[in-house]
């Protein structure tokens, strides 16, 4: 399976069931021990074959997609995505002045069967490999960074309270 990308490593455990360079499925799980969390995100939604999903935010003509995960138990908050910082696009075309805008608010993730916002989940990310992020970013990169330029960010949850499953409630190409 690939590395997980740093931003990821301290509180994602990667599935063994992926031997795949170019793929990763890692479950959140709080450096605390918890797997419990709500999802946070900018508020905007859009609907995807028939299901509300969270989609990037225009917020004073400028766009945003952020997700956080906030732990039930201990509260604190880990940073699953930021477009402007993660995947391909934040990585290798990192723009520093768009970077350096304020993150937007974001609000917890309600269950579409009972409203609860506590959920367990799985990110799944998807690179083209180290290879490939070699003789596409060049020299100018790390090569042991490859991991951080990942191109597909998804995200599975399920409820904790009724076990409503959401397959790919965010699915997020990041090139």
């Amino acid at each position: 399976m690939m590395p997980v990308p740093s931003h990821l490593q301290e509180f994602v455990v990667p599935s063994d069931s992926l031997v795949d360079e170019e793929a990763l499925s890692a479950a959140i799980r709080c450096p605390c021990g918890e797997a419990k969390f709500e999802l946070l995100y900018p508020g905007q939604t859009h609907e995807n074959d028939g299901q509300e999903i969270p989609c990037t935010a225009e917020i004073d003509g400028n766009f945003f997609f952020v997700l956080k995960s906030r732990c039930s138990s201990c509260g604190r908050e880990h940073l699953l995505l930021d477009a402007d910082f993660h995947g391909w696009d934040g990585f290798i075309c990192h723009d520093p002045v768009k970077a350096a805008l304020p993150r937007p608010q974001l609000v917890a993730w309600q269950c579409h069967g009972c409203g609860d916002t506590k959920h367990t989940g799985t990110v799944h990310i998807q690179t083209q490999g180290k290879d490939d992020f070699i003789s596409e970013a060049g020299e100018d990169f790390d090569s042991e960074r490859w991991p951080d330029a990942f191109g597909w960010f998804s995200l599975d949850l399920t409820c904790s309270k009724c076990g409503k499953e959401s397959r790919e409630l965010v699915s997020y190409e990041t090139m």
